[in-house]
């Protein structure tokens, strides 16, 4: 539920709906003749819109709904003699009631607006189950964020919205380094050659493999979805914690519209930072043919000092990108939209310090910086109708990444006594993904959905040790290629035993094939290995969906994730190969996760209240994670087996006209359970940067004021628990442990926002992260402290 925007409900009298004082909006819509609670979650999502209420309230079958229609003509048309009535209290928010006489097949004109005697929360339509619905309605965990509440809260990236949404983490490396970890599925802090447990998309498209978080800037977004749990069913490899899922908004074919926002801050012990982003929407012909684009500017000055190389401020970084898309509609039934998205993160140094030079210093021998840059380029095209609905795309996506590193406690292990070194990584990935998806019509007992993935792509990895003094020269380099393919169908049904019991099953398919050809060189010595391997498998899904009541939801879901094996290439000439204690093996295998579930989902209070819990047990088998050598190179390793048991839980509280609440939190306990002899590790350390506790809580405020202003107070906090960085549960990577926070209060009118916020107000500098560089990994004890306090205005301007 998390942000997911609220409405202020108004009890329902004989009409139909009561509207707000301004003027209408006019929407398009393209809504298939189905059933009217379908239809009615149609309608919101096409126009962006939070929904509530009591859709078990609509009987009956709507006509198709085609053309621009304001929100009142086109909730006539499609509830018509439903037995259902509209409340719309503000222009984002439409609440479902019991339509309390049927005097009138069709309602009347709307009346001015009544005055509000209740309030009640509207919720945020979702796709990522491949269908639409509300997060409250389904058979799974899932949190929907809206993405005006993101702008109006300073949510800028998924480091920033993994703060207030249960059970997610992200790594604190850097911008554009990170990893994001779902309900306490971490392989690790490290990034290598695994897959990632998190399937990352952008609309329809997964736009990561093994890489980093490329930490794309969340401007002009829809909404971002967060679905906890393996997704191995409906979303293949890679989603064994669960899937997060950016949808951007699209082009509207019918409104020019533009809004610029700009804001500056200084950090205490830091700088000066300024964030500058802009949107334009433009129909090129009206209601077929529209073009929307962002660009957007962001730079932050650093806080960390190096006193080696007496530099101050290091860690200044910049990003930069821009988005642009082209949407066409065919027919009423069709569209076609294609775009492209750029983004470039260049950071001047890592983040972290040591413990042995203070909270905010270190001392490097080099410069330690990172560029990640990620483009796409993507067509997709839409269909939907009395037969259901057809969703096609295909992307190619770039991601280029450097990173350097200061090596010079290396040399010794490449055959140098001392020396300064810096080792330069840098990784290309090119991909070119297609997917097909099939979903039967709604409002029948059988429902079913049917797709195919294809995607096919190379990684190029480059790494290059170079000597810097007191003579010059390259020590180590790797050149690896990796020829990656994967081809999948699946597959899920639904049946209505009874008008409250829904079973559901699904099935995946899989198989991939890979080809890496890798050269060392270190001196006059080569080493060359080249290998081939495929995997392929089956991925079940099995849930059972009870709803006694029309504001309860009972679920309990068995689901499988995965993630293929690889090859290990990386190591010093005479490195072995052998898998025994220290030392890699060649292939590491595929893991697989088993996750158990049960939950509820609540909405209390004549629907002031929600409440969401989730009870689950997950299995581990063949545990992949990215570690390191001795020499200060990356392999993979299969550690063993784990277990993790835990609580979630979400609430958000319309508390009356003017307040709003909501807390999320994750109790949880992962453990080690079968260890491989071969890899250090205890079972009493958990899984690697996986706190016990994390916890989140946030209230708002807001009061219409004169001139048509309102304002609005925010508070948020968060709570991280206190965790280990590696399987060995060493006392010096102790990490966490920390509080979180943000305050803002903004004036808001139609046309501006005007703003002032403080980022940590307390001023913390916890360790969140306790790891800065592979090659002085057991040298020194890294801190990555919080950002200090930061305090700044923003205005934004809409038109």
């Amino acid at each position: 539920m998390g942000l997911a925007v609220y409405g202020l409900a108004l009890t329902p009298t004989s009409a139909a709906w009561a509207v707000p004082r301004n003027a209408p909006k006019v929407y398009r819509f393209h809504i298939s003749a189905q059933p009217v609670a379908d239809a009615l979650l149609e309608l919101a999502l096409q126009a962006e819109l939070s929904l509530g209420g009591d859709l078990g309230a609509c009987r009956g079958s709507s006509p198709k709904l085609s053309g621009r229609y304001d929100l009142a003509d086109a909730l006539t048309r499609v509830m018509g003699a439903s037995g259902c009535a509209a409340v719309i209290p503000e222009a984002r928010t439409i609440l479902i009631r019991r339509r309390p006489s049927k005097a009138h097949p069709s309602p009347p004109p709307p009346p001015p607006p009544a005055p509000a005697t209740s309030v009640e929360l509207g919720e945020l339509v979702v796709t990522s189950g491949r269908r639409t619905d509300l997060p409250g309605r389904t058979p799974y965990s899932i949190t929907a964020v809206a993405g005006r509440e993101l702008e109006a809260r300073g949510v800028g990236d998924l480091t920033a919205l993994a703060d207030q949404v249960a059970g997610m983490t992200v790594t604190n490396l850097g911008p554009g380094r990170d990893k994001i970890f779902l309900r306490g599925m971490s392989d690790g802090a490290f990034t290598g050659q695994t897959q990632s447990t998190v399937g990352l998309y952008v609309d329809h498209v997964p736009i990561t493999y093994n890489a980093p978080d490329p930490d794309l800037k969340l401007v002009d977004i829809d909404q971002v979805e967060v679905m906890r749990g393996p997704q191995g069913t409906l979303y293949g490899a890679g989603s064994i914690g669960g899937i997060v899922r950016i949808v951007t908004r699209k082009p509207d074919l019918d409104v020019w519209s533009a809004d610029v926002s700009v804001s500056g801050s200084a950090t205490q012990s830091g700088g000066l930072n300024h964030d500058i982003s802009a949107t334009l929407n433009s129909p090129i012909v009206a209601g077929r043919l529209a073009f929307r684009g962002s660009v957007y500017r962001e730079a932050a000055s650093g806080y960390v000092d190096d006193v080696n190389l007496a530099l101050r401020r290091i860690n200044h970084f910049e990003r930069d990108g821009w988005r642009a898309a082209l949407k066409a509609a065919i027919n009423d039934d069709w569209s076609l939209t294609g775009g492209l998205i750029h983004q470039s993160i260049l950071t001047a140094d890592t983040q972290y310090a040591t413990t042995v030079r203070g909270r905010l210093s270190r001392g490097n021998a080099v410069r330690e910086p990172h560029d990640n840059d990620f483009d796409e380029r993507y067509l997709t095209l839409e269909g939907q109708g009395p037969w259901g609905r057809l969703v096609a795309s295909s992307a190619s996506l770039s991601h280029h990444f450097t990173s350097r590193y200061d090596a010079s406690p290396a040399l010794p292990a490449f055959g140098v006594a001392q020396g300064v070194a810096a080792l330069d990584d840098s990784q290309d990935i090119d991909l070119l993904v297609n997917e097909m998806v099939f979903t039967s019509p709604q409002g029948q007992p059988w429902r079913w959905l049917a797709g195919g993935f294809l995607s096919s792509g190379n990684s190029t990895q480059e790494t290059l040790l170079n000597q810097r003094t007191p003579s010059r020269g390259q020590r180590y380099g790797e050149r690896r290629v990796d020829e990656l393919s994967e081809l999948a169908v699946y597959g899920e049904a639904s049946y209505d035993l009874t008008d409250q019991l829904t079973l559901i099953a699904g099935v995946r398919w899989f198989r991939f094939d890979f080809d890496v050809k890798s050269t060392v060189v270190q001196g006059a010595a080569r080493r060359d290995f080249s290998t081939t391997g495929h995997a392929a498998g089956l991925s079940p899904k099995f849930a059972v969906r009870f709803q006694p009541r029309d504001h309860i939801v009972i679920y309990g879901q068995v689901s499988e994730g995965y993630r293929a094996g690889g090859v290990n290439t990386a190591g010093p000439i005479d490195q072995a190969f052998d898998g025994e204690a220290g030392h890699p093996e060649h292939e590491f295998d595929p893991d697989e996760f088993w996750n158990y579930e049960v939950g509820t989902k609540l909405s209390l209070l004549d629907g002031q209240l929600h409440l969401r819990a989730a009870a689950f047990f997950a299995d581990w088998r063949n545990i992949q994670t990215d570690q390191f050598l001795a020499s200060g190179l990356s392999y993979a390793v299969n550690v063993g087996d784990g277990t993790n048991r835990g609580v979630e839980l979400e609430a958000t509280w319309r508390a009356s006209d003017h307040w709003d609440l909501r807390a999320a939190g994750l109790l949880n306990d992962p453990q080690i359970t079968k260890r491989n002899p071969a890899f250090r590790s205890q079972s009493d350390a958990g899984l690697p940067g996986v706190a016990a506790v994390t916890a989140s809580l946030g209230v708002s405020y807001h009061r219409p004021l004169q001139s048509g202003l309102e304002l609005k107070l925010d508070a948020a906090m968060g709570y991280v628990g206190a965790s280990h960085l590696t399987f060995d549960a060493q006392s010096s990577y102790r990490m966490g442990d920390y509080f979180s926070g943000r305050l803002q209060a903004a004036l808001d009118s139609e046309r501006w926002t005007g703003a002032l916020f403080i980022d940590n107000p307390a001023d913390g500098r916890a360790n969140t992260f306790a790891f800065g560089n592979p090659f002085r990994f057991g040298h020194e004890a890294a801190i990555t402290p919080q950002r200090p306090r930061t305090v700044g205005v923003r205005l934004d301007y809409r038109y």
